[in-house]
This record gives structure tokens, sequence and C-alpha cells, in this order.
């Protein structure tokens, strides 16, 4: 399968880094003005947009930033893509239905990745729009869970499922780096603060996962009456935890 990857911004490097890390079958194609950008990343550059139609991509995983990703396709498009070329953008702000107008006779769709994809554990939402052909489906799911997970979620839900899997990493880095300093303040070592913090959220990440329980459920598994937890967990209630969480949310998908 040969993967074309245009932009190369922090999101289209870490889908190659990802792509490069499970090469079976790939051939990797990197569009930027800068050559040298998609060479460091194992990619073979292209930094014309024809050229780029003239090798004849399965896919191309459009990354460029949203003001200018229909211009971007449309350009593309007008340089003879061929229609047998599957287009995945990663847009959550442009409509799948504004991508069509300007490529009618491609199969395409969204998909939101986070940054984890360069280390193939990503979180993938993935629309699954009216007009995209099963087996374009298929083969999208095929690619991307090299990745990570994919969650296919009709075209209407990609926004929040993509604000939930693309920003909430941050929001977890934020939380992890408390965990650290505060761990740091109490005497312990700040590598060691760091290495227990991140197999920490790994682990409960893996068991949510795993279980069939609630997050509710598991949080009460650890919740022994009068215990060190339930005390934590009333002191972020007073502290507003859960709201900060919602409020980040909400701004992140334009409600706030």
């Amino acid at each position: 399968m040969k993967v074309a990857i245009v932009g190369l911004g922090h999101m289209g490097q870490a889908l190659a880094k990802g792509l490069v890390r499970a090469p079976e079958d790939l051939t990797l194609l990197g569009y930027s003005s800068q050559a040298e950008k998609a060479q460091a990343l194992g990619l073979t550059p292209v930094t014309e947009l024809p050229a780029l139609a003239a090798q004849a991509p399965d896919v191309v995983l459009l990354t460029v930033p949203a003001k200018v990703t229909t211009q971007v396709l449309a350009d593309l498009v007008a340089t003879d893509l061929p229609e047998k070329t599957l287009v995945l953008s990663a847009a959550a702000a442009i409509k799948n239905a504004d991508l069509r107008f300007q490529a009618p006779k491609h199969a395409l769709t969204t998909f939101i990745p986070n940054i984890p994809v360069a280390v193939n554990a990503g979180t993938i939402a993935l629309a699954q729009d009216e007009g995209l052909p099963a087996q374009a489906l298929v083969q999208a799911r095929t690619l991307l869970a090299r990745l990570g997970d994919v969650i296919t979620v009709p075209a209407d839900q990609i926004a929040i499922a993509g604000t939930i899997g693309g920003c909430s990493p941050a929001y977890i880095d934020v939380f992890m780096d408390a965990l650290e300093d505060v761990a740091v303040a109490e005497g312990m070592d700040r590598a060691q603060a760091r290495q227990v913090v991140a197999s920490v959220v790994a682990g409960t990440a893996q068991l949510a996962q795993h279980s069939s329980l609630s997050f509710a459920d598991l949080k009460g598994q650890i919740t022994s009456p009068g215990g060190t937890t339930v005390r934590g967990l009333l002191a972020l209630d007073e502290k507003g935890f859960r709201q900060a969480v919602h409020a980040a949310i909400l701004a992140a998908v334009g409600h706030a």
C-alpha cells in the first residue's frame, strides 16, 4: 500500500513515526516544501503536488491546517490525483460535504488521530460517512489500526470523539505533571516520580480497556471506606476537578 502524508506538522510527523514503525507492505511518501523534513522521518520526500499525484498513492492522509485543507485538496485533485486514491482528512473543523465538493470522485472521510500514534498507541476517531463505500472504510481501518485503536463513529459525532481523543492527551499531561510536582515536593526523585506516574496512567488505561466495568465502578474498587483514596477524591470534588474537565472539553469543541 502506498500512503502519502500531506503536511508534516506535529500530527503529520506523529503519523509518519508510527507508520515507519509498522512498515510491512507500506510505501510512505511525505509532502512538504522542505524535503529534508520528510527524509528525517524516513519518508520519500515529495515537494510538488503534481509529483505526488503522479506517484498514484492508495491513500492520502491530509494533515495540513484546517484553514487550508479544502484548498490543498482542490489543488491536489487538479493535478489528476487518481480516482482510486482514498483521502482521509485530519481536520475536524471541515465537514465531509465540503471535502466532497472539492473531490467528488474520490472516496473520502475524516479521521482524528492523537499524538500517541507516534508510538502506535494512538486513539483514532474515524467518521463513518454515508457516502464512504464499505470497501474504503475497511481500507481506512486497516491502515489506521497500525497506529492504535480505531473507533468508528457517525460523521456527526466526529467532532466530540476527536476532541476527547485528540485534546485530552494534553490535559492528561497536565495531570501527570501535577502528580510529578507534588511527589517531588514530598521529597521523591523527579525521574522516579515520572516513572511511577507514567506507569500508573498506562496501567489504569489498560485495566479500563480490558474490563467491562464502568469508570465509576473501577474507581469504587480503590475507594475503601474511610481510606486515603476517597479522601483525595472528595478533595478533587471540592476543588472542582470534574467541572474543570467538563469545561475544558466544552471549550475545545467551542461550546464554552
